[in-house]
């Protein structure tokens, strides 16, 4: 049946005029409605839409591809001797993230410790990787990636992904049906390549505190 707007019974407006400002209370009854139907419409779109296995499936797949990244990093960094952490370079891409977050109505602090999460991760992967070369006493590699050009492009084209993602969950995270699918779909898409450490590491702020 097609949705149609019924006038309301007079009893709602009896109940409903005296908790109005006074102002407000007075309008003609016709100008009432259409605000009444202004404030439905912008709380119904306001209202995160239902959250879906694929929303969860989509944003595991970009942690894995900005995961993957990591061992590319480590290769170079070995080669160069550069230092694991790049606090600077992290800060710089946190406060964009945070400007983003604003923009997109995400939490700033919860967006910051999520993208932490990712770099953390990152990092155990590579701190992991060169301990195991200084094990194997590694030559350095053959070509390996640049960093300014070649890696970091492919991160800075991740986030504005990632935040979407967190977008289409945003208000979600603590259904049951939400936290199933991530503790089901977690160890299939993170599971084959990373160890328990770095994905409990970048999964730790999706899980639900409650």
């Amino acid at each position: 049946m097609p949705w149609s707007f019924r006038r309301p019974h007079p009893s709602f407006f009896t109940v409903l005029l005296p908790m109005l400002p006074m102002p407000m209370s007075r309008l003609p009854m016709s100008r009432l409605l259409t605000i009444l139907a202004t404030l439905l419409l912008t709380a119904c779109a306001t209202t995160p839409p239902p959250a879906s296995r694929a929303d969860v499936e989509q944003l595991l797949t970009l942690q894995k591809t900005r995961l993957d990244v990591a061992a590319p990093v480590a290769r170079s960094k070995w080669n160069s001797h550069a230092p694991i952490d790049d606090p600077a370079r992290e800060a710089l891409i946190l406060d964009d993230v945070a400007a983003r977050a604003q923009v997109l109505g995400l939490d700033v602090a919860w967006t910051r410790r999520f993208f932490q999460d990712q770099f953390d991760a990152g990092k155990i992967v590579q701190r992991d990787l060169h301990r195991q070369w200084r094990v194997e006493q590694h030559a350095p590699f053959a070509n390996p990636p640049d960093l300014a050009r070649q890696v970091r492009p492919v991160l800075d084209r991740l986030t504005p992904d990632l935040l979407a993602a967190l977008v289409r969950l945003k208000g979600h995270w603590c259904e049951p049906a939400v936290q199933r699918d991530l503790a089901e779909l977690e160890p299939e898409i993170l599971g084959a390549d990373y160890a328990p450490a770095v994905r409990e590491r970048a999964t730790a702020a999706l899980r639900c505190s409650r």
